[in-house]
């Protein structure tokens, strides 16, 4: 099949200026500041191609390029070096309500936002009514947009975008918008485009919902691709990713096992995991239902007896855990010393739902008020795919209506969940 996108040794340099605060300096302002003018590489030697009718995830930390990507693909901006082909029209996305005017109703919104999205008067006319529809707001359509709520206003800008009919959409984090039910709605339309064949360039945080509508996804970090395959691997090899560039800035998070007073951080330990499936293999993307096992590994720089172990998990992004826990004092008895390591495996169930989390472990004084040394935060992503639920965690509810069971048993819908992959979309991920 045909290729609708194509780059070739693509890059995208902007200028940082940095403006001189040296005294003398300041005091020649009639001669003007010194500035000095840094490169900054914003994509570097980009080499992609997106076959006609495919839908593409591009995903990375904030300020790993994803956004300037999207600006070439749109033309909004030109490479600094090589060649961005696309064929056909293209309607980018880039922000919900680009271009809507607060002092106009939504009907004049419609027809301004329509004609920058690329379509014609006739298009816009025929359109009209299903866009309406579509963002539920009919009784407010001849109303002012400064009088909406925010939802409404998303909801309408929506509408919009996605009644437009090009060959090639860039989406630039768009997907969670209004109420759960609008959202699946968008989620239902977009399978619609995807059906006709459109070509869909994706940018999201949101990696439950990416997983369930993009088959392929592109990594970006620090303006490089570092991977481009399967989503699910994406996401997974994304966390990897994370989680070195976090220890390349030293970054630290220390585990908090009490409530109110944290346990005081005096070193004497190194903390390192790993992540494994059942079979061994590293791992750091698991299925709702799977089992992860941490292996722990505690080197001392002192000797210490009886130590404790603790552990928690909690959601990217969010400040409060999802789980933590800790051996109780004096479950496990043993001394250690340098050279003499203590080795832990540590097994989970995940009952988690869709999105991205990270673990972390630490060692404890036998008393529990001294800690010892922790990990840095380890990022892994669980996929739901087929578990029809929303939230943290699975609670495997059972339903019943007069009687007479509605939901297949947890362990039946857990086995069965690749056999659904393409169903219902579920509810979009929390996680941002």
């Amino acid at each position: 099949m045909a290729n609708s996108v194509e780059l070739h040794g693509v890059g995208k340099r902007y200028t940082q200026t940095h403006q001189s605060s040296d005294l003398f300096y300041k005091k020649l302002l009639a001669l003007g500041r010194r500035r000095s003018r840094n490169p900054l590489w914003a994509l570097s030697d980009i080499d992609l191609e997106i076959e006609q009718g495919e839908t593409i995830g591009i995903i990375g930390r904030n300020g790993s390029g994803k956004t300037t990507l999207l600006r070439l693909l749109s033309g909004v901006s030109a490479p600094t070096t090589g060649r961005v082909r696309v064929v056909g029209r293209v309607a980018p996305l880039i922000g919900i309500g680009v271009g809507f005017n607060n002092e106009l109703t939504g009907r004049e919104n419609v027809e301004v936002n329509g004609r920058l999205l690329g379509m014609t008067p006739a298009e816009i006319r025929a359109n009209f009514d299903a866009i309406v529809d579509f963002s539920e707001i009919e009784q407010f359509i001849d109303t002012p947009v400064k009088f909406y709520s925010s939802g409404m206003f998303l909801r309408l800008a929506f509408a919009v975008a996605i009644h437009t009919t090009p060959e090639v959409f860039v989406l630039d984090e768009i997907l969670a918008v209004g109420d759960l039910a609008f959202q699946l709605k968008c989620m239902a339309r977009m399978r619609e485009i995807q059906a006709s064949g459109t070509t869909i360039v994706i940018v999201t945080h949101n990696l439950h919902t990416l997983d369930r509508i993009a088959p392929r996804a592109v990594l970006l970090s620090h303006g490089k691709l570092v991977y481009d395959g399967p989503t699910e691997q994406a996401i997974g090899r994304m966390h990897e990713v994370m989680q070195q560039e976090t220890r390349d800035r030293g970054g630290r998070d220390d585990l908090m096992l009490q409530e109110g007073n944290a346990p005081t951080y005096l070193g004497g330990a190194e903390v390192v995991l790993d992540l494994v499936d059942t079979t061994g293999v590293r791992q750091r993307t698991f299925a709702t239902g799977d089992q992860l096992v941490i292996r722990m590994d505690v080197m001392f720089e002192r000797e210490v007896t009886d130590p404790i172990l603790g552990l928690m998990v909690a959601p990217v992004g969010l400040g409060s855990p999802a789980y933590t826990t800790f051996t109780d004092k004096g479950a496990y008895r043993g001394t250690h010393g340098p050279g003499r390591p203590l080795n832990a495996e540590i097994t989970l169930n995940v009952r988690l739902l869709a999105g991205g989390y990270t673990v972390t472990v630490a060692a404890y004084e036998s008393d529990g008020d001294v800690m010892l040394g922790s990990t840095t935060p380890e990022s892994f992503y669980v996929s739901s795919v087929g578990v029809l639920a929303g939230g943290f965690v699975n609670l495997e509810a059972e339903i019943a209506i007069d009687g007479r069971p509605v939901t297949a048993p947890p362990r039946e819908r857990l086995a069965g969940r690749s056999d659904i992959a393409n169903s219902d979309p579920g509810p979009a991920d929390p996680t941002p």
